[in-house]
């Protein structure tokens, strides 16, 4: 019952987070920043802004225990702020079914993490370790002391933040923001669709029942990749699809990279392909899209120069051979791998039921012309992601048959997420251009 209890509390503090504020009923004098910002874009841009603030503030040397007094203070303001306007606070009527909806499902996905309880090995051997390490109020210096200190920490950092912040015992409780930020990053990009409360509510059930499985959440990192990359793609969307070339769809481009390249070490060639799409497909001068690849690789070069200030291996993996990986990579480049790696791939897709959907659409929307240039960058993105696995193990010293049966997997599913606008294009663009 105390579990229960915590478990609720810890949802309400998540969900209260999340969608309150309404910021429709907050006043901004900057009217292009309204304009091109709507309600739950500036959500999206307040959460990932607090979450790179965490990494931030972390990084210069702060501990989680000081890091947490500033998270209570700002929670006593909010809440204090809510009391003293209760009679004028009025909630949007479908804002409170919506994040009623949304807590409700935080807390069933909840209740069976609690469970289940089951680490994977990665988990255990390398992101907990890293977890207890800030939990314990340690620093990013003692991440080194692990045997897997070139590894990204961004997610041990999370799990341990609010596994603190909640001062509930139980370290499932850190792992709870896992589930919180794939649930927002869902809601987030429902929101591309005009469609009513009721029907995204509709299709947020959905695609939870579409996408989750508790095999995402057992401390593992790949949620967070996929999760970060599906809010990435949003603006995306509206940067490519609907030309929406304005700066702030770009701010939430790169805020959600930045995370990616902190969370997994693969994030930075995630990253490499973002920003590759924006430069070959965004009508812009050069000198703007030379800006945007000063940006991200300011990005990795703090990645990499802080991982050296802090004593960390700044190699990207112990798999890899990076002195002769091209002497490799056409060693086993063959029809026999090629093949082993095509057979995984085709394995791990249909374990994913929102994979296969994807593809179908991806199929499908090839038949409207108009519709399909308008998606080039999303084709675009389907070949690099596959392209890069195929690379990725063509590039190993290792077995390769033992390397892409372990990791296919994983791999297939962070690297998904965008792929879910081939749905939504398919089930909303297209149906949308039928109606008129």
């Amino acid at each position: 019952m105390i579990e229960l209890l915590s478990i609720f509390l810890t949802t309400i503090f998540f969900t209260s987070i999340i969608f309150f504020p309404d910021f429709d009923k907050v006043k901004i004098k900057d009217k292009y920043f309204k304009a091109h910002l709507k309600n739950f874009d500036l959500k999206t841009l307040s959460i990932l802004t607090i979450l790179n603030l965490i990494l931030f503030l972390t990084l210069i040397g702060l501990k989680l225990s000081d890091l947490n007094l500033v998270v209570y203070f700002a929670y006593s303001i909010f809440v204090f702020y809510l009391l003293i306007n209760l009679k004028n606070f009025i909630i949007d009527k479908n804002l409170k079914y919506f994040s009623i909806t949304f807590a409700s499902i935080v807390f069933i996905l909840s209740i069976d993490l609690a469970y289940n309880l089951t680490l994977f090995w990665d988990a255990q051997k390398l992101w907990f370790a890293k977890a207890l390490i800030f939990y314990n109020d340690g620093s990013v210096f003692d991440l080194k002391e692990t045997g897997y200190s070139h590894y990204s920490f961004f997610g041990s950092l999370l799990w341990a933040f609010f596994w603190k912040v909640s001062n509930i015992p139980n370290e499932y409780i850190g792992r709870i923001s896992y589930i919180v930020i794939f649930c927002f990053s869902l809601v987030n990009f429902l929101d591309l669709s005009k469609s009513t409360f009721q029907k995204k509510i509709i299709y947020f059930l959905l695609l939870n029942l579409l996408i989750y499985n508790y095999w995402h959440f057992r401390g593992t990192q790949e949620i967070l990749v996929f999760s970060f990359l599906l809010i990435c793609s949003k603006y995306l969307f509206k940067v490519f699809f609907h030309n929406e070339l304005n700066k702030y769809n770009f701010i939430l481009v790169f805020l959600s990279i930045n995370l990616i390249i902190w969370t997994k070490n693969e994030g930075i060639l995630l990253g490499l392909i973002v920003i590759f799409l924006i430069t070959i497909f965004i009508k812009k001068n050069p000198f703007f899209k030379f800006k945007i690849i000063t940006i991200f690789t300011l990005l990795v070069l703090i990645r990499f120069s802080l991982f050296k200030f802090y004593g960390l291996d700044i190699n990207l993996s112990k798999d890899f051979d990076f002195k002769n990986i091209f002497e490799i990579f056409y060693k086993n480049l063959n029809f026999t791998n090629l093949f082993l790696i095509f057979k995984y791939i085709s394995i791990s897709s249909f374990k994913f039921p929102h994979i296969i959907l994807s593809l179908i659409c991806a199929v499908l929307i090839v038949r409207d012309r108009k519709i399909f240039k308008k998606c080039y960058f999303l084709y675009t993105y389907l070949f690099l992601s596959i392209s890069l696995i195929f690379v990725i193990y063509l590039s190993s010293p290792n077995v390769i048959e033992f390397m892409v049966s372990t990791g296919a997997l994983r791999l297939m599913f962070e690297f998904s997420s965008p792929y879910l606008l081939f749905i939504y294009i398919f089930f909303v663009e297209t149906y949308k251009k039928i109606e008129n």
